[in-house]
């Protein structure tokens, strides 16, 4: 059987374990499956053309998956930015990834089999172009579709409800293409006249979007989606009730993501510390949203064991209900692996300088 090296995309290397074995382009072992991506690993990876090694006849084939019209890198594309959101951090259940998966896979079929125009150019934009500009952009478009899904499941969208809101939430960002890449990837500040710019993104997609035949919910999305229920948002100042909810939606799962991805100017904040932040931001989120969001994610069940910060495990054994993030810990073993006999509790609503750094496993 002949082989040959086939070109892997950036998005594989979003996952903690090289999935297939990785060579450069004389065909050295860079990695083999199964080894940890360190972050100093995947900035080699991303900067540098990787491969791996398959059989011919697999190599003229379509990639093969159980979402077959997905293109191999689409395909991996998503398989990366799902793994970064939800396999690392557990908050969301298999169940709940594989079900939104089948949908998100037939809007992505549907968006990149439409051609978009941009005003009364000729110029066409689809996915891919999002993509080419801004690759964080395109990874983050495709976290905000699968999360606000989950959450509008949650408030009972279904059927073309609930296509209009997954479609308006992967192309919420697609006005970014028109900011320069020098602005979007800045490590500092943004001047005034940058923040004016980025904060014209959502009118700039509603008008690449204006001229094909996509639901005017779909638009009202992509353009509302930085509105903020007490009126403090942008671009038109809207508030409350006047809000599409397709567009608040979108907006709790566009700050969760932002807040748990690194960025040039910050690194990512753990998860739990994320929804902690929307917790807290009563004046930013339709109160009806924040609690679907929080329902739709998979916290700390009693009797689940967690890591806190201080590298002590305990068990899980009262959770406050309006606070999920801050449970009863009793503790197990302490920093130093330690088993613990003697019944210590740690009441996170009270003592605000532990937190919870991951599930245990």
């Amino acid at each position: 059987m002949n082989l040959v090296l086939e070109k892997l995309p950036p998005g594989l290397f979003l996952q903690k374990l090289a999935p297939v074995d990785l060579f450069d382009t004389s065909g050295l072992l860079l990695l083999t499956r199964g080894q940890l991506i360190t972050d100093r690993i995947r900035e080699r990876l991303v900067r540098s053309e990787v491969y791996t090694l398959i059989s011919e006849k697999e190599h003229v084939q379509s990639f093969r998956t159980d979402l077959k019209t997905f293109s191999r890198d689409l395909y991996l594309d998503i398989v990366g930015s799902i793994w970064s959101i939800y396999h690392d951090t557990g908050l969301i259940t298999s169940e709940q990834i594989a079900q939104t998966m089948v949908l998100i896979e037939l809007i992505i079929k549907e968006i990149n089999g439409k051609w978009m125009y941009i005003d009364n150019d000729s110029l066409r934009v689809d996915l891919a172009s999002l993509k080419e500009h801004d690759y964080c952009t395109f990874v983050h478009a495709v976290n905000v579709a699968i999360l606000s899904t989950i959450i509008a499941r949650g408030l009972g969208y279904q059927g073309q409800r609930l296509r209009y809101l997954a479609m308006g939430a992967i192309l919420h960002d697609i006005g970014k293409i028109k900011v320069p890449c020098e602005i979007l990837n800045k490590p500092g500040l943004l001047s005034e006249k940058e923040l004016i710019i980025i904060k014209r993104h959502p009118i700039e997609g509603e008008k690449m979007l204006h001229n094909t035949d996509l639901s005017p919910i779909i638009l009202n999305s992509v353009r509302l989606h930085h509105e903020r229920w007490s009126g403090d948002g942008y671009p038109d100042g809207l508030s409350g009730s006047r809000i599409l909810l397709d567009a608040q939606i979108i907006a709790i799962a566009d700050v969760y993501d932002a807040l748990t991805a690194d960025r040039p100017y910050r690194k990512a904040l753990p998860p739990y510390h994320a929804l902690e932040m929307i917790l807290t931001m009563e004046k930013d989120f339709n109160p009806i949203v924040v609690t679907a969001f929080r329902n739709s994610l998979n916290l700390y069940p009693k009797d689940t064991l967690v890591t806190l910060n201080t590298g002590e495990i305990g068990v899980v054994v009262a959770v406050p209900t309006n606070f999920p993030t801050r449970p009863l810990v009793r503790l197990m073993f302490d920093y130093n692996g330690q088993y613990s006999d003697k019944d210590i509790y740690i009441d996170l609503m009270n003592e605000l300088t532990y937190f919870i750094k991951s599930p245990s496993v």
